[in-house]
């Protein structure tokens, strides 16, 4: 089952001597995993917190996915392996942790 989910960037503050642009970068985007329920499962075995699993889950399945998908381009070729390992064990791990 394919999702499609969009995706906001929103600037909740600025560290001191940084200037906000204001701007709110959104896009939409397709993939094959429920993004919201592998974060949900990380956040509930105690990897990490609620905000952590949602930016963990979120940026490596969207990185991961163009990596993949442009994985002949010489910019990308050298991380395929890398991220196929890091998938695969994230895989098993869910699978292990949903066993128990």
């Amino acid at each position: 089952m394919a999702y499609r989910y969009r995706i906001t960037i929103e600037t909740l503050s600025v560290r001191a001597g940084n200037e906000q642009d204001g701007a709110s970068p959104q896009f939409c985007t397709d993939n094959d995993d429920g993004l919201l329920k592998i974060a949900e499962m990380i956040r509930s075995k105690r990897w990490l917190d609620k905000d952590k699993s949602a930016s963990l889950v979120i940026g490596f399945r969207l990185f991961s996915e163009i990596v993949l998908e442009t994985r002949h381009d010489q910019l990308f070729a050298p991380l395929v392996l890398p991220i196929r390992d890091s998938i695969q064990r994230l895989k098993h791990a869910q699978a292990h942790m949903m066993n128990r």
